[in-house]
């Protein structure tokens, strides 16, 4: 497999990722899942909420794996 289709990929999933982050399809993706008993949503417990929360983490992983696709296309030689 080449360095350009592993970045493509990459990018691919950043993105689809990413869309995560809209709460329609978070909750359309999930909540079809859950309805269907296809997993189980898991046990509420007071945790110590993140600085960024969800959005914002979902954000910047999708941009890690962005950046990441990018470095793999631009670098193809190495």
């Amino acid at each position: 497999m080449s360095k350009t289709i592993i970045g493509l990929i990459f990018i691919l999933i950043g993105v689809c990722y990413g869309s995560m982050a809209i709460d329609d399809i978070y909750n359309h993706t999930l909540g079809y899942l859950i309805e269907n008993e296809w997993i189980k949503p898991p046990v509420i417990k007071k945790v110590d909420k993140g600085i960024l929360g969800r959005i914002g983490t979902i954000i910047i992983y999708s941009l890690v794996l962005i950046i990441i696709g990018i470095y793999l296309i631009w670098n193809r030689k190495i």
